[in-house]
């Protein structure tokens, strides 16, 4: 991988920065869940899923996945009692992943305890900076959409 020096742009440094960041953030995400035996990935299967179900599809779309991944990450949780699958009445072909009493208590203590750890990892910052912060991903990541913008051509 080559070097990045210092001497490189204010956008090559926030870019290192964010991935330092991000890498940052999962180790942070890895130590709280690990006492609850879940990987990051598994915590956010629970977080989407709910009693009534939801297809799988979904979760994978909010997850930014693919089926074949979360397949393995639901057998687990399935494993473990917390989640079950279920085939959506209206569509046989659509699986519906079920938070059982387990994983609904589990999620349900784990979510507030989560939403307080990122309010903390973010309070360094003064409300200005999280609006500024906010609008700046904001736009980053809707300037990607539509692919990446070194290959766009105007």
């Amino acid at each position: 991988m080559p070097e990045i020096s210092s001497a490189d742009s204010p956008r090559i440094e926030a870019y290192r920065l964010f991935l330092k960041l991000h890498r940052r953030f999962q180790e942070l995400n890895r130590d709280e869940f690990r006492a609850y035996d879940l990987s990051t990935p598994q915590y956010a299967i629970l977080f989407y899923a709910s009693v009534e179900g939801v297809p799988l599809s979904q979760i994978c779309q909010e997850m930014l996945s693919d089926n074949s991944n979360l397949t393995r990450l639901v057998d687990r949780l399935e494993a473990r009692g917390l989640v079950q699958r279920a085939s959506d009445p209206n569509d046989r072909r659509v699986t519906l992943v079920q938070l059982t009493a387990a994983g609904k208590a589990l999620i349900d203590e784990l979510r507030p305890r989560h939403r307080h750890h990122v309010e903390q990892r973010l309070a360094a910052l003064a409300p200005g900076q999280v609006a500024a912060f906010y609008d700046a991903m904001e736009t980053i990541y809707a300037s990607l959409q539509d692919g990446d913008p070194a290959t766009n051509e105007a």
